[in-house]
């Protein structure tokens, strides 16, 4: 069973985006503060929306009202064109609301019971399911780099960081675009990596540009990949001593 700690609400500043100058000097002034924004009232929509907070860098969560006595306040069509286009976004935005979104979505693919899992979740279970249906490549290209991490993890370890071991016997994919960069704000959840890789993993790859290159803010991957949180690191470890002192 996921646990899924409610963010705190304490230095919470409130507001629209674009966000005023005098709420981002009060930010500046101190960094404790975290923005809670109401999208559904801002001037910049999708890509724009996660565009300016981006470039920006600062830490963000989303106002969402999803349903009211009388009306839904924020329809499945606004919600999940956010989402969608946060997972294709060729950059990194901090945004909690999205970044546990997503987890829900790629666990609810990898076929996990997410019920009661997620406190005040994005979606209902049913737009869950459509957005799945709806956006399927997208969430299988997650659910394949995310597996081939697996392949990445190896490479911290001295005695298993060699080309021809990595790749042998699989298929090296050369594409930049290949998927949205914020797939690496998922290595920030505590509860990510101990749920995720306990399921089975499908077909791995090894990611040249994503693996190789400063392509996440000018930095690599393990800077996102290499946290408290990842038991793979260890695991691989003791098979990189293993390995080393068989050979």
């Amino acid at each position: 069973m996921l646990e899924i700690k409610p963010l705190s609400t304490d230095k919470v500043i409130s507001c629209t985006v674009p966000i005023e100058i005098n709420k981002l000097q009060e930010y500046f002034n101190d960094k404790e503060y975290r923005f809670e924004i109401d999208y559904n009232n801002s001037p910049l929509q999708r890509k724009e929306f996660l565009t300016y907070l981006s470039n920006l860098e600062i830490p963000s969560d989303l106002v969402l009202p999803i349903k009211s006595v009388h009306r839904n306040l924020l329809s499945y069509e606004v919600k999940s064109s956010l989402l969608y286009e946060y997972m294709v976004f060729p950059a990194i935005t901090l945004i909690s609301t999205l970044n546990l979104a997503v987890s829900s979505i790629i666990f609810r693919a990898k076929g996990y019971d997410l019920k009661d899992a997620y406190p005040n979740p994005y979606f209902s279970e049913k737009e869950a399911d459509l957005f799945i249906e709806q956006n399927n490549e997208v969430i299988q290209k997650w659910i394949t780099f995310l597996d081939s991490c697996t392949i990445y993890a190896q490479k911290s370890i001295p005695e298993l960081n060699e080309i021809d071991f990595l790749t042998g016997g699989i298929e090296i994919i050369e594409d930049r675009d290949y998927i949205g960069h914020n797939v690496v704000n998922l290595f920030s959840l505590d509860f990510f990596f101990h749920n995720y890789y306990s399921k089975e993993l499908g077909t791995l790859y090894y990611f040249k540009y994503q693996f190789d290159d400063r392509m996440f803010k000018g930095l690599d991957l393990n800077y996102y990949f290499f946290t408290k949180h990842n038991f793979l690191i260890s695991m691989f470890d003791t098979l990189g001593r293993d390995y080393s002192s068989s050979s």
